[in-house]
């Protein structure tokens, strides 16, 4: 026992109080001073019952009905750090005389006289600092007290409920989101919140206490076109236990206002073996709005370039229409100037379609080759090889102008040339000290026999010097007899 410390005093109980009791007289009037207890370990308990108390972790004592100490294991001994032969058979108010008018000293007479056991915690008084469990009731005519001391425990919980209060006012404070905790079941629609912040009804305008109490406030929220893709995505985690990312729109309950969200959540298992989803609600309605301006932005700046190539296009047209459509030079030059335009304008189109974020070099390919597969008259006259990838805008329209000057040139002079002719277009990623490489090789079969030019063309200077500086790697065009080889290596 333990209790608070206060000035000294003698304990005499009411006749009235006593009259209750077995013994027929106030404790204080007894004519017969009551028998001592041999100071010793066990006192006058039982020696059996004595080696149980001695055993168990809790500190045990015994009060007679005149308060006096009549046994005291070690842990208790421990605990008050007084040897057991000074405080058996002495008076408990005697030893801590400033438990008087103390809570802890009610609590005592009150289970004396009632008969009642009682549980409570409070502070130790020769340690104020320590926390106690305090375990009392009737014992042998008096009362007996077992009590543990949780002070490591009450700090933990302390410790803990300010850490939860922390987090609950950093959640409750996010400018953007809110967080929310959902145990797991093993049926899918018996799922419910047991966390949820306050941020729940700012960014919902649904407060948390209605949310946890009926989470489908929130389902309803959703605009009809999400909910079938909200459920499926939901369920496809809950079966595989994997991580949950979604993006939704929802009606917020009090503006009406759609507002985007973003939702995350991650499965963790719980110690008890369940598991319980960690999440997240982020609002992105801002950064969806800036999205969509962008994508206005790039579509208007698309359709610009697109009216810049085709100004490009006709100021050609004009241009050249002044010159005799009989001499052959100007007419090649004019034909060739569109056609790189068209090359230029095919790569754009595919960049548009892309948003300007890339492009897979796949479908780079099948847009060069389209009109040269047409013109040659043979269909399967291109044969591509390599793994589909995605390159950077500079990269495929580059690549697209490159491609263009190749299929031109074995148009005219190589396998495109003549049927039965081959173009072999194979690549493949290669690791570097210095980064992955994309090394492409362009191979013609099947023409007529190749002879080294004995000046370089624009396209050929295009393709050597102009690629190799854009993509800063390197190009070479060897012509062997068998068909022109062009081996690309590039950066990615």
């Amino acid at each position: 026992m333990d209790v608070a410390r206060t000035a000294p005093t003698d304990l005499t109980l009411p006749d009235r109080f006593l009259g209750d009791l077995t013994a027929p007289t106030s404790l204080a009037a007894s004519a017969t001073p009551p028998q001592m207890p041999h100071p010793s370990a066990v006192g006058n308990a039982d020696s059996r019952l004595a080696v149980v108390l001695e055993g168990i972790g809790d500190a045990f004592y015994a009060l007679d009905r005149d308060w006096r100490f009549t046994y005291i294991n070690r842990a208790a001994e421990t605990f008050y750090g007084i040897p057991r032969e000074e405080m058996l058979g002495r008076v408990i108010w005697d030893l801590f005389p400033w438990s008087e008018g103390t809570e802890l000293r009610a609590r005592y007479e009150q289970v004396f006289l009632t008969g009642e056991a009682a549980s409570f915690e409070a502070k130790a008084v020769s340690s104020p600092d320590r926390y106690v469990e305090f375990h009392v009731f009737p014992y042998d005519g008096g009362i007996a007290v077992s009590f543990r001391d949780w002070t490591e425990r009450r700090r933990a919980e302390e410790e803990l409920r300010e850490t939860q209060a922390r987090l609950s006012a950093l959640a409750d404070n996010l400018p953007v989101g809110m967080v929310y905790q959902m145990l797991e079941s093993d049926n899918f629609f018996a799922r419910k919140f047991i966390y949820l912040s306050a941020s729940c009804e700012r960014l919902n305008g649904i407060p948390a206490e209605a949310a946890l109490a009926n989470p489908f406030l929130l389902y309803e929220l959703l605009l009809p076109e999400h909910r079938q893709r909200m459920f499926e995505k939901q369920v496809e985690s809950f079966h595989q236990k994997k991580p949950f990312d979604i993006e939704v729109a929802l009606r917020h309950a009090q503006t009406g206002e759609i507002r985007w969200q973003r939702l995350v959540a991650t499965p963790r298992e719980l110690p008890s073996g369940g598991l319980v989803w960690d999440g997240i609600q982020i609002d992105i309605t801002d950064h969806k709005r800036a999205e969509e301006h962008l994508k206005l932005l790039v579509n208007e700046l698309n359709h610009r370039v697109k009216n810049t190539l085709a100004i490009v296009q006709s100021l050609s047209a004009q241009s050249f229409s002044r010159v005799d459509a009989s001499v052959d030079a100007a007419s090649r030059a004019r034909e060739a100037f569109e056609a790189r335009l068209f090359a230029l304008a095919r790569g754009h189109d595919v960049l548009t379609r892309e948003n300007w974020e890339g492009a897979s070099l796949a479908t780079i390919l099948d847009e060069a080759f389209a009109a040269y597969r047409k013109r040659s008259g043979e269909a399967d006259a291109f044969e591509v090889r390599g793994p589909d990838l995605r390159v950077t805008p500079s990269m495929a329209l580059s690549l697209s102008m490159a491609l263009h000057e190749l299929c031109t040139n074995a148009l005219k002079y190589g396998a495109l040339k003549e049927p039965g002719g081959r173009v072999l277009v194979s690549w493949e990623m290669v690791a570097t000290a210095d980064g992955n490489r994309l090394v492409m090789r362009w191979q013609e079969t099947g023409g007529p026999p190749v002879t080294p030019p004995t000046r370089k063309g624009f396209g050929s200077r295009l393709i050597e010097g102009g690629l190799a500086r854009e993509l800063n790697g390197q190009v070479a065009i060897a012509y062997e007899t068998a068909g022109v080889v062009c081996t690309i290596d590039v950066p990615v």
